[in-house]
């Protein structure tokens, strides 16, 4: 079988989840947030690495592993399944691996979701603004 005609495709490695990891707790530090947990998954929902802050409820650590496994999964962030939820489509409840809260955000280089990160333990505003800044490591 000739190898050079299989597809390759880019995927996040543990140095660069550390990475983005490591901006998400800049991000919360820098809004004096001190509960904050921090997931970064792989395309598959897969866990690459886990940020819990002293003060993080441990009921946080699970919520954003799955704000990160949703992103991940279904390639958008959770913000629109939370909005989704919002117009009545209660449908949304019923889909596997689907947390429709705010503060999951895919990682997309060169268009295609390589990851996802998970932000857990402020409101869903900040989680996402957490993220978004942690993400601009990428850039």
């Amino acid at each position: 079988m000739n190898t050079e005609a299989l597809p390759t495709k880019k995927i996040l490695t543990l140095e660069w989840a550390r990475k983005i990891g490591d901006a998400a707790l800049i991000a919360a530090v820098d809004q004096k947030l001190d509960s904050i947990v921090i997931a970064v998954v792989d395309d598959a929902g897969m866990l690459l690495y886990l940020l819990r802050q002293d003060s993080a409820e441990p009921a946080a650590v699970d919520i954003g592993i799955a704000k990160a496994r949703t992103a991940a999964l279904f390639r958008r962030a959770t913000k629109h399944w939370k909005e989704t939820l919002l117009e009545g489509k209660l449908w949304v409840l019923g889909m596997p691996n689907m947390t429709p809260v705010e503060g999951g955000q895919p990682v997309v280089v060169d268009g295609k979701v390589i990851g996802a990160l998970g932000i857990a333990g402020a409101s869903g505003v900040l989680d996402t603004q957490i993220g978004t800044a942690a993400l601009a490591v990428l850039s």
